[in-house]
């Protein structure tokens, strides 16, 4: 039968649209709001550099106000705004495929699309890679420097099978939401593995909403949007597993998209396959993925980019917000 190589249908412009548009469409945590598309942060993603700073103003508090007087003498002081600064770190990705991966069959309706939302879902996969391995580093954070005000952890490692004391349930999720005090109904989304998940439904906790256009179901407890992903660490220990749960608020990340001088481009290897030839497409990516509230100190990082184990090491981040100001909370049971 015959095939469509890489290079018939191979058009840069098309392929670069294409495959943002699926990596888009296809990235859950994009679809739920809790990554919002800043155009700031993809300005600043496209100065040069691989690290800057975001100043954001402090909230300027409750302190309790003048009372006025017909006394000249007396004056007000007035207080003063403060700013601060989060820092981030600029991802310059890549990968590539070749003909074998990715060449369709003539009877295809549309090899570009078969083509470009493979690679779409490929960057939308490592996208939630990349935000799933960062929060659980602004975990390890919260949990060494900030005494876990962000978490509750009901997990434990005993014998036997978990209470229903260790397990996920709408009361441990509302102790993870008073972590954030008196801003806890922010929080919009929440993600899960796919054990707790099966948990809240077997407890009837799960509804299901039809999105905007009536097309799509998805999945919500509580009016949150829910995201499920078995990425999201399922820890064993000596007798059980932990698993962690996040709570976000819409818009608890910024995203941005620098400039890439070549985001695709084909090679072809004429001597590989015994001479038979070889077609590779390669993909480029330049982008900030963000926590609101949070620093990336870069303290510890060895290359240009920070890799997936590197974003999920305390060390390289710090909070510079309120507690309460973080739309941000973990659980952690064990199922």
């Amino acid at each position: 039968m015959a095939t469509v190589q890489i290079s018939d249908i191979y058009n840069p412009l098309t392929f670069a649209r294409r495959e943002q548009e699926a990596q888009i469409e296809l990235n859950a945590f994009l679809a739920s709001g809790i990554i919002v598309q800043d155009p700031r942060v993809s300005d600043q993603a496209s100065v040069g550099g691989n690290k800057g700073e975001m100043p954001f103003f402090k909230p300027l508090g409750t302190p309790e106000p003048n009372y006025s007087n017909d006394v000249p003498a007396d004056t007000s002081t007035p207080n003063k705004i403060t700013s601060a600064k989060m820092e981030w770190r600029l991802a310059s990705l890549n990968q590539s495929w070749s003909t074998m991966d990715l060449a369709v069959d003539l009877a295809l309706e549309d090899p570009v699309q078969a083509i470009t939302g493979r690679i779409g879902k490929y960057w939308a996969t490592t996208e939630e890679r990349r935000l799933i391995q960062s929060s659980l580093g602004v975990l390890a954070d919260n949990v060494a420097n900030d005494a876990g005000d962000m978490v509750v952890n009901i997990a434990t490692d005993a014998t036997g099978a978990p209470t229903a004391a260790e397990l996920i349930s709408a009361d441990a999720l509302i102790d993870a939401e008073q972590t954030a005090g008196d801003h806890q109904g922010g929080f919009t989304a929440i993600a899960m593995h796919s054990v707790v998940y099966s948990n809240l439904r077997k407890q009837q906790l799960i509804d299901f909403v039809r999105d905007a256009d009536n097309n799509t179901m998805f999945a919500t407890y509580g009016g949150k949007r829910v995201v499920v992903d078995d990425s999201l660490p399922a820890v064993p220990g000596t007798n059980r597993v932990t698993y962690t749960t996040v709570l976000f608020g819409s818009g608890a990340w910024i995203m941005g998209n620098g400039r890439v001088k070549t985001p695709s481009e084909m090679d072809r290897k004429p001597e590989n396959g015994n001479g038979g030839g070889e077609e590779l497409l390669y993909s480029r990516r330049a982008e900030i993925i963000h926590p609101l509230g949070f620093s990336f100190t870069s303290a510890s990082v060895a290359g240009q980019s920070a890799t997936l184990a590197e974003l999920a090491n305390a060390a390289n981040w710090d909070r510079v917000w309120e507690r309460k100001n973080v739309p941000l909370a973990y659980l952690q049971t064990n199922g």
